[in-house]
């Protein structure tokens, strides 16, 4: 079981703050068992809530143990309540190209997605560095009856507008057998 904990030296400090987080959701209650969150970028059901640390079980099966604190200093979202997920969309981007300007034209196509919400904030990070290009994850939110449709569609719409706007994104080995095949 993984667990996802504040970075405190002082273990005392460490369980005042974990025993302050399980008083925080006794009394505001952001959550209860089985509702379906995102606390730091990890998204699971949560099992168990005590005074001191919570378990959720994420998509892939796997319990996570979350330090009460971190709902204190983290960001939580409760997306059952919300009826909002988060999707993720992966590409990969040549080195030769200016990030920053790769960044900025991710951000502008999100923002024409009417579908896309405005908050919480979508996010780009760097996943996985390739031969000659970088993986990046894009993480949007979207209301819950959108989700299939733009998991389906959008990654490869976010690819094909990043490629009109003159980005030179490297061929995918699955991209590359399938023009095999249908040539």
């Amino acid at each position: 079981m993984r667990t996802i904990t504040n970075k405190m030296k002082a273990p005392f400090l460490t369980t005042i703050l974990n025993l302050s987080g399980g008083i925080f959701l006794k009394t505001v209650k952001p959550f209860k068992t089985g509702d379906f969150i995102e606390i730091d970028g990890e998204i699971g059901s949560v099992i168990s809530s005590n005074w001191m640390n919570s378990v959720i079980k994420t998509i892939d099966g796997e319990k996570v143990l979350v330090d009460n604190s971190q709902f204190i200093f983290g960001t939580l979202n409760n997306l059952s309540e919300k009826n909002i997920i988060r999707l993720e969309l992966k590409l990969n981007v040549c080195y030769s190209e200016n990030m920053a300007l790769v960044k900025e034209a991710i951000y502008a196509f999100l923002k024409e997605q009417t579908s896309i919400l405005k908050s919480p904030k979508s996010r780009i990070e760097v996943i996985k560095l390739h031969e000659n290009s970088v993986e990046l994850k894009v993480t949007p939110w979207c209301l819950l009856d959108h989700f299939l449709e733009l998991d389906y569609k959008l990654e490869t719409a976010l690819h094909n507008y990043l490629i009109e706007k003159g980005f030179k994104m490297p061929i995918s080995k699955e991209a590359f057998i399938q023009v095999r095949e249908t040539a």
